[in-house]
């Protein structure tokens, strides 16, 4: 009874821990929370959400349906099944947020980054050349996919890429946690932080990722710039006297220039792909044996996250991502100015949201379901965000308004009285949002 009660509160949190712990059963577990989260808008009739992400995923699936149309490819329908699936998850994250809140989600990470590293130190022990062996790295998440060296750490995210992005999301968290304890003087709490960093920081770099490297040290400068301006620039300018020295320090830096080589090229030919079928892409199914086609290589990616999203859904998707990243950005910035109450939420936003672009530039690390999961939830957490931020900034400039017309001894019309009526009803309970609770504000 203690088990199903736990199942029915904790959903989501059920969901993240076995995303780390056996990924495919943690994805079968979110999948199944979305097919529940369909099922039930469909019976009670619920209409989509407008946010920019749902409409984002409407495309991709329509651009997916209109590239098995035109290329005669009923597998590439295969695509849009992947893609309601995601969106289904997201919209479970979306609409359910109270089974896991904001602090809950950044814990799990944090301690999700520390179980990749142990557990990659552990696995290690274990034979998988038989059969069994294979089944139980592969439900572990230590099984290798897409490379065939094992010197490079990756834990239970199978690919030591997807596992340095786990991590700089753990440590981009953990900056923040660390933030928050010293402004608030709670030094058990910084101690334990101080006491993470190093494993994170040292996760990293056993990954071999050069990206994650150089984004690990951004984090970091990151973190001095809130914390101290004069340290930041101190720091800085310390960093940029010693680059040709970090620059070899470095992981795998001996063959950097043969390894951006190896992208250029994958990026030029993804480009190829791009123009010869512009409108509705490839998608993510079709993508390898187009580029198989051109290049007689097989290639999974485009190994760049806009590169990867106009060569799987097209030039209307590509558009439209862009501008979603450009209208976050400035959202983003305007809460850094305006929010001033609620600095954990924005410290969070700041710390993760910029390394799914800065990664992505190198990578296409979304490509894996156990990662893209763990993102989303992120993403529908800024989205409730910002729809709560734009409902306050409505309601105070009204409120503005209000009290300048009333002290003025103007008049109220009907209609702008239903008006701050209709805005004071819509304003969220932030027991359940972003930012839970006063202990959660710094």
């Amino acid at each position: 009874m203690n088990g199903m009660k736990i199942i029915k509160n904790q959903p989501l949190m059920i969901g993240f821990i076995l995303l780390y712990v056996l990924p495919p059963l943690g994805m079968a577990w979110l999948a199944a929370l979305g097919v529940m989260e369909w099922t039930d808008m469909i019976k009670k009739r619920r209409s989509l959400p407008r946010d920019s992400i749902s409409i984002l995923f409407m495309l991709m699936a329509l651009a997916s349906v209109g590239a098995a149309l035109i290329n005669f490819q009923i597998i590439y329908l295969l695509s849009t099944l992947m893609i309601l699936a995601y969106m289904g998850v997201y919209l479970y994250y979306l609409h359910h947020h109270e089974f896991l809140q904001i602090r809950q989600y950044v814990w799990i990470t944090i301690f999700g980054g520390g179980y990749l590293y142990l557990s990659d130190k552990l696995f290690h022990f274990f034979s998988s050349h038989s059969l069994l062996g294979q089944g139980v790295s592969l439900m572990t998440g230590h099984l290798l996919l897409g490379f065939t060296k094992h010197n490079r750490l990756y834990g239970s995210a199978y690919n030591p890429n997807y596992a340095c992005y786990l991590l700089i999301l753990a440590l981009a968290f953990l900056l923040v946690e660390l933030l928050r304890a010293i402004r608030r003087k709670n030094y058990k709490m910084g101690a334990f932080c101080l006491a993470l960093l190093p494993i994170i920081g040292l996760a990293i770099y056993d990954t071999g990722s050069r990206a994650g490297f150089i984004i690990m040290l951004l984090l970091q400068l990151l973190f001095l710039a809130k914390l101290d301006k004069r340290l930041f620039f101190a720091v800085a300018g310390v960093i940029a006297l010693l680059s040709p020295f970090i620059f070899k320090f470095m992981p795998r830096s001996d063959n950097t220039s043969s390894s951006l080589g190896d992208r250029m090229s994958i990026w030029k030919n993804s480009i190829r792909i791009f123009f010869e079928q512009p409108l509705f892409g490839t998608t993510p199914v079709g993508f390898s044996s187009q580029y198989f086609k051109l290049t007689g290589h097989t290639v999974s990616h485009a190994h760049d996250l806009f590169l990867s999203i106009f060569d799987s859904s097209g030039v209307v998707v590509g558009l439209f991502f862009i501008a979603i990243m450009l209208f976050s950005g400035y959202s983003l910035f305007q809460c850094l100015r305006s929010d001033k109450k609620n600095r954990y939420s924005v410290n969070l936003f700041l710390f993760s949201l910029p390394t799914i672009i800065a990664y992505g530039i190198m990578d296409f690390t979304l490509s894996s379901p156990q990662v893209l999961l763990i993102v989303l939830a992120l993403v529908a957490y800024w989205i409730r965000y910002t729809s709560q931020m734009r409902v306050f900034t409505n309601f105070r400039g009204f409120h503005r308004k209000f009290t300048t017309i009333r002290y003025s001894g103007g008049q109220i019309d009907q209609k702008e009285q239903k008006r701050e009526a209709g805005l004071i009803r819509s304003l969220p309970d932030h027991s359940q949002g972003p930012y839970a609770s006063e202990k959660e504000r710094f």
